[in-house]
């Protein structure tokens, strides 16, 4: 048994259903699959749109069944299935369908709604009114009473058809289970390829930093050292020599904390030891150069696909980082456990808690690269402490 909240409600009081927005809705999504009944019977008489119309009308189907109760259907992905998905011939039988019971529909609403005028015109021809209707027709109180019976009974009946045209479209434009999993591995897989070109781009930047920029400020600094002996030996000892040393004394240092901050950054875009020794021996190398105690779990842990090695690299700097800038901990722990299915990576420490995605984007970008592995990201920092980070995320075939 399908659900449909229209149904619902009028299981639940028939008389009060009358007065709900339900009868209405059922009877205007009736009235659209009438109208929509041309346009099918015009796509099967031309053989070559029965595709494209079956799978328009599929689309629109799977967002109108609200209007009969039902949720919106969920979708496949963009454009036109191909001949050898059961998905098309679904929304061709559903077409099919629809082109019947949109017939059927039509007439049964032309029927009601003229039978349903005629007994309004029949209540004035019986008032003494002069009606279109005329006196030479049927007899008025038997069309007063017609029309009075469908304008009660119409809300019932249309409701009742639209919950069978729903179920129907609900059975046959749902996508299966079979073709769920197809999407999710489709999206798995894109989303890997989507992590390799990131890395390839990260790589470039990684070299550009490198062998540029920070090439040319090593050489900078070389020079900096050079004309230091320069003014040594071109100034005699006073202020003289004393102001010019100290300018480039402040250059020096200026240059050297660039340097610095060249270096943290292509650190942090990924350490070499990740690239060359894998994660296991990058997440050691992190936890050496916390200033707090941390250990790390990670024995049996063997190579992964690089993009899924930066992804959870950054997911374990970025727990560290926030860890030791916002909660204070004495301690750290990193644990990385492999299963024939699934790999997690565990951040835990025993601060202040309180961890939420309010306090910066890092902790939104975890929760992104969780998401882009297919993973989900548990965050268990209650206030007082302590937290517990684990990336879960499903293991690459």
């Amino acid at each position: 048994m399908y659900h449909s909240a229209a149904l619902t409600a009028l299981r639940d009081s028939p008389v009060r259903f009358w007065f709900t927005r339900w009868p209405w809705m059922s009877l205007a999504y009736l009235a659209i699959g009438g109208l929509l009944w041309v346009p099918t019977l015009l796509a099967f008489a031309l053989i070559g749109t029965i595709p494209y119309w079956a799978h328009a009308l599929a689309i629109a189907e799977r967002r109108l069944v609200r209007l009969a109760g039902y949720r919106p259907i969920p979708g496949r992905r963009r454009g036109l299935p191909g001949l050898q998905e059961p998905m098309l011939w679904r929304e061709i039988a559903f077409a099919l369908a629809h082109m019947l019971i949109g017939l059927f529909s039509f007439v049964l609403l032309v029927v009601a709604s003229a039978l349903v005028v005629a007994g309004f015109m029949a209540v004035f021809l019986m008032a003494g009114v002069d009606a279109p209707l005329g006196r030479n027709h049927a007899d008025p109180a038997l069309l007063v009473l017609s029309g009075a019976v469908i304008l009660i009974a119409a809300p019932y009946v249309g409701t009742l058809l639209a919950y069978v045209k729903g179920a129907l479209a609900t059975v046959l434009l749902s996508p299966r289970v079979e073709e769920l999993q197809t999407q999710v591995t489709s999206l798995a897989r894109a989303k890997i390829a989507e992590l390799d070109r990131f890395e390839g781009e990260r790589q470039r930047i990684e070299r550009d930093l490198h062998d540029g920029t920070q090439q040319h400020l090593a050489t900078s600094a070389m020079r900096l050292g050079m004309l230091e002996l320069e003014v040594r030996e071109s100034f005699p000892p006073g202020p003289a020599q004393d102001s010019a040393l100290e300018s480039l004394e402040a250059v020096r240092r200026e240059n050297e904390l660039a340097l610095d901050t060249l270096r943290d950054v292509v650190h942090g875009l990924r350490p070499r030891t990740l690239i060359d020794d894998g994660l296991g021996a990058a997440l050691r190398e992190l936890a050496r150069r916390v200033p707090i105690l941390a250990t790390v779990d990670v024995e049996g842990a063997g190579r992964l696909p690089l993009p899924v090695e930066s992804s959870l690299y950054y997911i374990a700097s970025e727990a560290v980082t926030n860890a030791i800038k916002h909660a204070t901990p004495d301690h750290l722990h990193i644990e990385l456990a492999q299963t024939a299915t699934r790999i997690m990576l565990t951040v835990s420490d025993d601060g202040l808690g309180g961890a939420n995605s309010a306090r910066g984007t890092g902790m939104v970008g975890m929760y992104e690269r969780a998401a882009l592995l297919s993973g989900e990201l548990i965050v268990d920092s209650p206030p007082g402490g302590p937290t517990r980070i684990v990336a879960d995320i499903p293991r690459p075939r």
